[in-house]
């Protein structure tokens, strides 16, 4: 009997030891995550902390991220400093409010600027993302909501995996490009050059963008109302407001009567001013980089021309802005010709003004367990497949992706049950292939797979970080 309950004992301590020894680990490692896009998020925090005076808050995703310039608002409200508090939408704006909260002051004008999206607009919260956000700065998870505890608990191993072999093989990531934390002034200013929008045909059709009601979530119009109180019991004011939206992206059909009445709903739902109108932050795709939501170096001066005109008139400021407006970018022809890749003649195209789009698999192709989606097809590039190109294909077991593929929309491998390999062209950067949240969708044991020197770039970049876990080098 005694044998036994020294047993159990022995089994409840080491139980105990595991977690704490890899809460030490965690805590105690120096932070691997700094230099990557995720590092800015402490660097807002302390801007956030230290910051002086009447100021302005922009609580926000990536699309505060790309378009907000600090410095150019400050120019034209004179006395106020503004804060920047938006990077990731995987990080969620119910986490970036409730980061925010602590440091709300009197006076304050906090701008709550949410992309126009289903995840922004809900209570979103990934645990994975937000250690990566907090590495090396871990008093800000006595801010976090105690709710979200289960799910960060559960994100540790990852995290920590990830972070463990970072460090252990001194190979702690230093990202190139637009989404690193070099791509941020002292004042949080993105100055990165966003020449001109690089996505195809101008647009993302894949995460396009909504005016539906249902989009915005009620648990989110609640949230926020509990957030007002919060800022008006701390003496500050509460605004919500709109980001910068493609008019291609927006879903097609949408109306100017459709808007005018998601407007009116949220308007019902918020207790708090909305500014603006969202009509008024719906530019051209000339303006925009990488999404529908992500403007480019000259879209950034256009989204906070417009953004400051809003802010004057709620100031009563009726002057006109001394910033002014930009030439929109245009973007450069690209006369590329190319061999066909070896496997083209297994798929089935269409012709488009960019390229060609694939649309099938021959029924020779049906039969391949493995196949390369080519570069080029009759000298022109291959620009993208449909999402039915591959659903259902229960033979094929890995897919090679050519390198001018610039999209993979949700469920394109749906029903692909034997495939275990997607492979990335290495002459292609994370950036040149946009990603959804279910890339994986419909897959039961696939991994990516993508240059080895390429690695911390795929798993740091915007729209692959979301799969970290899957991807592996070659």
């Amino acid at each position: 009997m005694k044998k036994n309950i020294l047993k159990i004992i022995y089994i409840l301590c080491a139980l105990l030891i595991l977690p704490f020894s890899l809460g030490i680990v965690g805590f105690s490692t120096p932070a691997q995550f700094g230099e990557t896009y995720y590092g800015v998020l402490p660097k807002m925090y302390r801007r956030l902390q230290e910051t002086e005076g009447k100021r302005i808050v922009v609580v926000g995703g990536s699309a505060a991220a790309f378009g907000l310039q600090g410095e150019l608002i400050e120019s034209e409200l004179e006395g106020y400093m503004v804060c920047p508090f938006g990077l990731y939408g995987s990080i969620g704006m119910k986490t970036m409010m409730d980061l925010a909260r602590s440091n709300i002051r009197e006076g304050d004008i906090v701008l709550l600027a949410p992309e126009q999206g289903p995840q922004s607009l809900s209570l979103y919260f990934n645990g994975e993302h937000v250690w990566k956000g907090i590495d090396g700065h871990f008093e800000m998870l006595a801010h976090l909501d105690p709710k979200d505890a289960g799910s960060m608990i559960e994100a540790y191993p990852g995290f920590l995996s990830q972070k463990y072999e970072y460090f252990s093989t001194n190979s702690t990531p230093i990202p190139q490009g637009v989404y690193a934390a070099s791509s941020f002034n002292e004042n949080l200013t993105m100055i990165y050059d966003r020449p001109y929008n690089q996505m195809l045909g101008g647009f993302d059709g894949v995460e396009t963008i909504s005016y539906e009601p249902e989009i915005f979530s009620l648990g989110f119009a609640d949230y926020a109302n509990e957030f007002n109180r919060f800022v008006q019991s701390k003496g500050a004011t509460l605004l919500y407001a709109f980001t910068p939206m493609n008019i291609r992206g927006i879903k097609l059909g949408t109306t100017e009567e459709q808007i005018d009445a998601f407007y009116d709903y949220i308007d019902g739902l918020l207790d708090f001013e909305i500014l603006g109108n969202p009509h008024n932050y719906i530019f051209e795709s000339g303006w925009f980089y990488d999404s529908n939501v992500h403007v480019n170096s000259a879209g950034a001066i256009v989204y906070t021309r417009r953004l400051t005109m809003d802010l004057k008139m709620y100031f009563e400021d009726y002057t006109n802005t001394s910033i002014s407006m930009p030439s929109m970018p245009i973007v450069p022809e690209k006369e590329e010709t190319g061999a066909d890749g070896k496997d083209a003649a297994f798929f089935e195209y269409k012709e488009t003004e960019y390229g060609y789009e694939i649309i099938g698999l021959t029924e020779e192709g049906k039969q391949k367990t493995s196949i390369e989606i080519p570069d080029y097809y009759n000298g022109k590039k291959v620009l993208s497949f449909t999402v039915d190109v591959f659903q259902d294909n229960d033979v094929l077991q890995e897919v090679h992706i050519g390198k001018n593929i610039a999209r993979v929309a949700n469920g394109s491998f749906k029903g692909c049950t034997a495939l275990t390999k997607i492979y990335m062209s290495p002459s292609a950067l994370p950036s040149d292939c946009s990603v959804y949240e279910d890339f994986f969708q419909g897959t039961t044991h696939c991994k990516v797979y993508v240059p080895q020197d390429k690695l911390v770039a795929y798993k740091m970049d915007y729209w692959w970080a979301r799969h970290a876990e899957y991807i592996e080098g070659y």
